[in-house]
């Protein structure tokens, strides 16, 4: 009976225990740096506040030369919760006392998918681009823990 109790204490302290995803983590190449920011929220369990800080250099017709251009999304706001090591955030949870929007009326919100690897976190965006990222900046790839 002992032994059935414990087994059944430790199955389900197991289920409870999740991987700590907080720090940094970087996705980089010749011409681009994006820098994803991970922050655990004590009071929810598997719950983040994200950032992202990005640049990419690209060519600028108006300039006639490659620029770099930069891109970040960091605000209080930007919280996801990760289930069955994925992710999922919507813009559709920023809208301003004012009734002012990013957004014009029927514009597509930005969103932002996350999968989680032991040692590598996936990402993919959608209508985010020049919301909150420079001329050819995006957030998506495979970031690395640094």
């Amino acid at each position: 009976m002992k032994n059935a109790f414990l087994l059944i204490l430790l199955t389900f302290l197991s289920c409870k225990q999740s991987t700590d995803y907080s720090g940094i983590w970087i996705n980089s190449g010749n011409n681009f740096e994006n820098t994803l920011t991970l922050e655990k929220i004590d009071r929810k369990f598997n719950s983040y506040k994200f950032s992202f800080d990005g640049w990419r250099k690209s060519y600028d017709i108006f300039a006639d030369e490659v620029v770099k251009f930069s891109g970040s999304m960091d605000d209080e706001v930007f919280i996801i919760e990760v289930e069955r090591n994925q992710a999922v955030y919507s813009d559709n949870v920023r809208e301003f006392e004012d009734g002012w929007s990013l957004y014009n009326e029927g514009e597509e919100r930005c969103k932002v998918y996350f999968v989680f690897n032991k040692d590598s976190i996936k990402v993919k965006t959608e209508a985010c681009s020049l919301i909150y990222c420079g001329f050819g900046v995006s957030f998506d790839g495979e970031f690395k823990r640094i």
